[in-house]
């Protein structure tokens, strides 16, 4: 295969990261088509990018001679989508979360393995050298284990309505906490247990916006979350992103005294009893982009992609099983 034929279904918030993306690898791949139900959209996907033929029905793509249908349109349309792409033959890379239910998430998967596919899910911090770098010193025991991994921020969050709703995107303990529940199974393997408790600070909205989880993994890891999207238009709280040990702490900064580190080498630092600093430096890298070339590597050379649909399943079950501790005020044993 000289180069992979790919069409992008969905322009909104991460259909051009992903042309943005491709466009970095020209030898690789080329984007045939972006269908969005907008024209303007439809008109920018033409201008900015290149993209010579667009649709307002993902169902015209199945005539063309595509390869890769690159699933980018809200969560609870994924399943659909999916399940279309792997009917026609054509290999899917599948922005997170897999799905609003279980059972979608476990037809995609075997759908597509059924159809001899290729699927990817969109989790990207795994292919990001500052998110690695996080991983390997845990991993390493440079904290000691088990750890704690505590995640506070607030802001107003996704930019449309749909995700704010508990049936179409889930809310921010959905959308948005998928990726550390993705994390965390990579760097600490399976949870054992999660409670959480929540509110909605914007009446419209039928989703939990801003909360608490507590993740108890089996390794005895933990992670804490305070997140809230349920700030108006220009407010935003203060955040925390830390890593707590026997040993020391982590902290995602330089070190005392020193710089950032320019564009390219960025810096993760534990403190040390006695008020002495480790860092620990890592390059900087386009995680989207390394992201979707290797996706287009895999459909080139017939291997595995490295986040499956049994990843999205497990980001999933974690993300259930917080909406349901929301739901019923107690804890959720996987």
């Amino acid at each position: 295969m000289e180069k992979v034929r790919v069409a992008v279904v969905g322009f909104g918030q991460i259909g051009p990261v992903h042309l943005r993306s491709y466009q970095r690898i020209p030898d690789k791949v080329e984007v045939v088509s972006v269908c969005d139900l907008l024209p303007e959209r439809r008109k920018l996907a033409q201008e900015q990018y290149g993209v010579k033929q667009t649709c307002d029905n993902y169902a015209d793509l199945f005539s063309m001679d595509v390869d890769v249908i690159d699933v980018c349109i809200p969560t609870h349309e994924h399943h659909a989508l999916v399940m279309a792409a792997a009917e026609h033959g054509k290999h899917v890379f599948c922005e997170k979360p897999m799905a609003m239910k279980m059972e979608d998430a476990h037809q995609m998967e075997a759908a597509c393995r059924k159809a001899g596919v290729k699927l990817q899910l969109g989790f990207v911090r795994r292919f990001d050298n500052e998110w690695n770098k996080f991983r390997q010193v845990v991993q390493d025991g440079l904290l000691g284990r088990p750890v704690v991994w505590r995640s506070a921020a607030a802001g107003q969050g996704a930019p449309t309505p749909w995700f704010f709703q508990r049936e179409l995107g889930g809310g921010p303990f959905m959308d948005g906490a998928v990726h550390n529940y993705d994390f965390g199974h990579f760097m600490f393997g399976p949870v054992k247990k999660v409670a959480a408790w929540g509110t909605t600070i914007q009446p419209e909205r039928t989703a939990i916006d801003t909360g608490v989880a507590n993740i108890l993994y089996a390794s005895g890891d933990t992670l804490q979350m305070m997140w809230s999207w349920g700030l108006q238009q220009g407010c935003r709280g203060d955040g925390l992103h830390d890593v707590l040990g026997e040993k020391g702490a982590l902290a995602f900064r330089a070190p005392k005294g020193e710089s950032p580190g320019g564009s390219e080498v960025g810096h993760l630092v534990i403190s040390r009893p006695g008020d002495e600093e480790e860092a620990h430096t890592f390059v900087r890298n386009d995680m989207f982009a390394d992201e979707m070339e290797h996706f287009i590597d895999c459909v080139r050379e017939d291997r595995e992609p490295m986040v499956t649909g049994k990843h999205g399943q497990d980001a999933l079950q974690v993300a259930l099983a917080v909406l349901e501790a929301f739901e019923t005020g107690k804890p959720v044993e996987l």
